[in-house]
Protein backbone atom coordinates (compact mmCIF):
# COMPACT_ATOMS: atom_id res chain seq x y z
CA UNK A 1 0.00 0.00 0.00
CA UNK A 2 1.68 3.31 -0.75
CA UNK A 3 1.53 6.16 1.38
CA UNK A 4 -1.09 8.79 1.51
CA UNK A 5 -0.23 12.51 1.02
CA UNK A 6 -1.11 15.41 2.76
CA UNK A 7 -2.81 18.60 1.73
CA UNK A 8 0.98 20.11 2.54
CA UNK A 9 2.99 17.96 0.50
CA UNK A 10 0.79 18.11 -2.16
CA UNK A 11 0.90 21.59 -2.49
CA UNK A 12 4.32 22.05 -1.83
CA UNK A 13 5.04 19.18 -4.58
CA UNK A 14 2.72 21.43 -7.31
CA UNK A 15 4.40 24.92 -6.08
CA UNK A 16 8.24 23.17 -7.24
CA UNK A 17 7.06 21.40 -9.97
CA UNK A 18 5.53 25.17 -11.28
CA UNK A 19 8.45 27.22 -9.94
CA UNK A 20 10.54 24.88 -12.59
CA UNK A 21 8.64 25.65 -15.22
CA UNK A 22 8.72 29.49 -16.20
CA UNK A 23 6.72 28.62 -19.79
CA UNK A 24 3.41 28.08 -17.28
CA UNK A 25 1.67 30.54 -15.56
CA UNK A 26 -0.23 33.66 -14.77
CA UNK A 27 2.77 35.57 -14.97
CA UNK A 28 3.51 35.23 -18.16
CA UNK A 29 0.04 35.47 -19.60
CA UNK A 30 -0.05 39.09 -18.02
CA UNK A 31 3.90 39.50 -19.37
CA UNK A 32 2.74 38.89 -22.90
CA UNK A 33 -0.39 40.31 -23.05
CA UNK A 34 1.43 43.69 -21.73
CA UNK A 35 4.43 43.57 -23.18
CA UNK A 36 5.30 43.55 -26.64
CA UNK A 37 6.24 40.10 -28.74
CA UNK A 38 10.08 38.76 -27.73
CA UNK A 39 12.36 38.88 -30.40
CA UNK A 40 13.19 35.10 -30.88
CA UNK A 41 16.79 36.08 -32.23
CA UNK A 42 18.30 38.07 -29.48
CA UNK A 43 17.05 36.84 -26.21
CA UNK A 44 18.38 39.67 -23.95
CA UNK A 45 16.50 42.40 -26.14
CA UNK A 46 14.30 44.41 -23.93
CA UNK A 47 10.60 44.18 -24.75
CA UNK A 48 8.61 47.74 -24.41
CA UNK A 49 5.44 47.93 -23.54
CA UNK A 50 2.48 47.84 -25.85
CA UNK A 51 1.06 50.83 -27.19
CA UNK A 52 -2.35 49.31 -26.28
CA UNK A 53 -1.52 48.92 -22.55
CA UNK A 54 0.12 52.37 -22.78
CA UNK A 55 -2.75 54.06 -24.25
CA UNK A 56 -5.45 52.69 -21.80
CA UNK A 57 -2.67 53.30 -19.12
CA UNK A 58 -2.57 56.62 -19.70
CA UNK A 59 -6.93 56.98 -20.76
CA UNK A 60 -7.30 55.58 -17.57
CA UNK A 61 -5.30 57.94 -15.25
CA UNK A 62 -6.78 60.98 -16.83
CA UNK A 63 -10.09 59.80 -16.36
CA UNK A 64 -9.25 59.14 -13.11
CA UNK A 65 -7.68 62.56 -12.45
CA UNK A 66 -10.38 64.39 -14.52
CA UNK A 67 -13.47 62.20 -11.40
CA UNK A 68 -10.98 63.31 -8.71
CA UNK A 69 -10.28 67.23 -9.56
CA UNK A 70 -14.32 67.59 -10.51
CA UNK A 71 -15.49 66.10 -7.40
CA UNK A 72 -13.12 68.23 -5.25
CA UNK A 73 -11.29 65.18 -3.81
CA UNK A 74 -8.14 66.47 -3.21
Amino acid sequence: MSDRSTTKSVYGSLRQYLGERPDLGIGKAVRDSVLEPPNPFDSEAVRAPSRWFVLSVLLGGSLLSCFVYFNHLI
